[in-house]
């Protein structure tokens, strides 16, 4: 009886006092919180272990409330470029008033083209003026220098962000567009040409037509919808007519 006892009093108390013990070793665990800064300083930025980032690992990475710039590459040259050839400029804006003159077309760039020479370093800068995210997503890079073979600048609403890569020696052309759901489909994508390029992409904007097109043109049924819409408007007037000539009829006859 004295050891049931013993036992259960064992028992009570490994319930009691485990849970309390474990949640001090957590707590002991944990990292101290940062102080909060002095007042009149700004604060600090996020800054997160290199090359990584909610979504990928890559290096050359900024990130800010703004957006994201992805592979940035200011100096590391292609292997098939000895030096850098020259520096480049380009501006991109984004926005739907962009894809009003593209039938079908929700988003665009302002242009979906652009060119630049064989080793050139090029400086782009994105300028979103929707309220929601955009991005510029070159792809066809070479992977030892930029992971997944891209560059990407990433802007969350209306603000912009400028990001560096250099280009290899290669005449061709890389395809660019903004891979957030049915961005790219309803408009957003585009081609860097180097050196005159190796030829246009299927289905860019104000280049080359897409090969599904949309189509809205009334065609040859145009006439006939018109004429039954109007001969079924003119019966419906001359029904309501008959009608309330008849009810007004009926009305009369049972007056006393």
């Amino acid at each position: 009886m004295r050891r049931a006892r013993l036992a259960c009093l064992c028992a009570c108390l490994t319930v009691v006092l485990f849970p309390a013990c474990q949640q001090a070793a957590e707590d002991e665990a944990k990292p101290a919180a940062a102080a909060p800064p002095p007042a009149g300083q700004p604060t600090p930025k996020l800054r997160l272990p290199e090359g990584q980032h909610a979504h990928h690992q890559h290096e050359g990475m900024g990130m800010d409330l703004d957006g994201a710039v992805m592979n940035e590459n200011t100096e590391k040259l292609p292997q098939d470029c000895l030096k850098i050839a020259g520096d480049v400029e380009i501006t991109v804006k984004t926005g739907k008033k962009y894809a009003r003159q593209y039938p079908g077309k929700m988003f665009s760039y302002d242009r979906n083209e652009w060119e630049a020479g064989p080793c050139t370093r090029v400086k782009l800068t994105f300028i979103n003026e929707d309220p929601v995210r955009h991005q510029w997503m070159m792809h066809g890079l070479p992977m030892y220098l930029y992971p997944q073979a891209m560059f990407h600048i990433e802007v969350t609403g209306p603000a912009q962000k400028t990001g560096t890569f250099i280009l290899p020696s290669t005449k061709r052309t890389y395809f660019v567009h903004c891979d957030i759901a049915q961005h790219m489909e309803k408009g957003m994508k585009g081609q860097l040409k180097v050196a005159g390029g190796d030829g246009d992409l299927l289905s860019i904007p104000g280049i080359v037509g897409d090969r599904y097109p949309d189509r809205y043109e009334v065609g040859d049924w145009g006439w006939p919808v018109a004429l039954a819409a109007g001969f079924a408007g003119l019966l419906g007037v001359g029904l309501t007519f008959w009608f309330g000539r008849k009810a007004a009829q009926s009305s009369r006859s049972e007056a006393p």
